[in-house]
């Protein structure tokens, strides 16, 4: 790839990442803290930033440096994102179709708990939610989802359950719910 390719990809990519957040070059240039003058150079393929601003760039807009300045649109990756959030959402609400389906059928067949399989496809969905989240998400959504999915647990240990102390699998989901959050923290830390 010719410098020439480079600049123009690059003055492309930009503009199109910068559109793409809705900002104009005066705030684009704000939040980067470069002026407009210069985003405009950039965007009209008159200068290509150095190495150092360019992974900065890269890192501001949470995509790779090659990305930055290859022939690659954006608009379809701003798309990527929101079909994992539907997909996540879709999968995870389909746990609880499923629940009320059960649910229907059990009580239709007058089985005693049949009300049992809501918190079941609770549980189910949070387990949905992690495997996404782990797949897709930074660490603060899987933080969220594992700490959701430890409460869930315990909420329906407790609906199952015929059992006087129930704080005591309160206090138990609590203590389980702090240490994922402190599992996951030295997890992602490690990786770094």
């Amino acid at each position: 790839m010719t410098e020439l390719e480079i600049k123009n990809n690059f003055a492309r990519n930009i503009k199109e990442l910068r559109i793409s957040r809705k900002m104009n070059q005066v705030q684009f240039g704000e939040k980067i803290h470069y002026s407009s003058k210069a985003i405009s150079k950039w965007e009209n393929a008159d200068v290509l930033p150095d190495v150092t601003t360019l992974k900065m760039l890269a890192d501001f807009f949470n995509i790779s440096l090659d990305d930055l300045i290859c022939s690659k649109h954006f608009v379809r990756k701003s798309h990527r994102k929101l079909n994992r959030v539907l997909i996540t959402a879709s999968s995870t609400m389909l746990s609880f179709f499923i629940g009320a389906i059960i649910f229907s059928v059990l009580y239709f067949c007058q089985i005693p708990g049949a009300w049992k399989a809501f918190p079941a496809a609770a549980v189910s969905a949070g387990i949905t939610f992690v495997v996404f989240a782990s797949i897709w998400y930074r660490r603060i959504i899987i933080n969220i989802a594992s700490t959701t999915l430890v409460g869930l647990v315990a909420f329906m240990v407790m609906c199952f359950m015929d059992f006087q102390f129930y704080w005591i699998i309160l206090i138990a989901g609590i203590i389980l719910m702090i240490a994922s959050i402190i599992f996951f923290n030295i997890r992602f830390t490690d990786r770094k």
